[in-house]
């Protein structure tokens, strides 16, 4: 049985301008949503970030880090696991990054001014891992929808609860497969009353490390993605 819920797209209040919800009140509604853990991925300094921009790199971080440490916290209390990962934008692209910690961001300012290839080479150089979230998703604000990064990207997002036109998930799908490229759903959960995608395992994996190893293994389930 996939027992152990992990909610792989969240964002906060503290970290996102569009959070609707503490990282506190969003470990609390996954609990009651009957998750088991959450990745914390709110928009970075190059999307729809809450922090302030002209101040120092570190401070920045630090600001940026306070959703994830907050719910990390109320996570403690409560019995769910909390994992940092962030929301990279690129000219209307999203991608969701994973095992990639705050510490390393503030020695890397350069993820503001390198290409996506450098950010991508160095981020996934050092254990981490990249999704390419809702790519054929379509709104006013997105200039260049439907682009795609194989290359540069370990996995596409192939079930986005927070839409509901199912070709967006199609799209995804057939470029997930495409390319085989690992699939995974999330819940883009802005409000701590909005749960219903992510991925689930067997056992508690403990670890973002163990996470990501998972994943290549394809011993996980999509959640949601047979809802609609």
């Amino acid at each position: 049985m996939y027992n152990y819920k992990l909610e792989t797209h969240l964002h906060t209040s503290e970290g996102s301008a569009c959070g609707q919800n503490t990282g506190a009140e969003m470990v609390r509604g996954a609990k009651a949503a009957g998750y088991s853990g959450v990745v914390v991925t709110d928009h970075f300094f190059n999307g729809n970030c809450a922090v302030r921009k002209n101040i120092d790199w570190r401070k920045k971080t630090e600001l940026f880090a306070l959703g994830y440490k907050n719910a990390k916290r109320e996570g403690d209390k409560i019995g769910i696991d909390v994992y940092f990962g962030l929301e990279y934008g690129l000219q209307s692209n999203d991608f969701l990054i994973y095992n990639f910690s705050a510490e390393k961001i503030i020695g890397y300012p350069e993820i503001m001014t390198d290409s996506f290839d450098e950010v991508s080479k160095k981020i996934r150089g050092e254990g981490g891992f990249i999704t390419h979230a809702h790519p054929f998703r379509r709104e006013s604000y997105i200039l260049y929808p439907g682009r795609v990064f194989p290359e540069l990207t370990d996995a596409v997002e192939t079930f986005n609860a927070a839409h509901n036109n199912t070709e967006y998930d199609k799209l995804a799908l057939e470029y997930a497969e495409e390319y085989n490229l690992y699939k995974l759903g999330g819940s883009d959960t802005h409000s701590a009353d909005f749960f219903a995608g992510g991925i689930a395992f067997e056992n508690r994996p403990g670890s973002m490390e163990a996470i990501i190893s998972l994943i290549k293994q394809n011993e996980y389930i999509i959640l949601g993605e047979n809802s609609r």
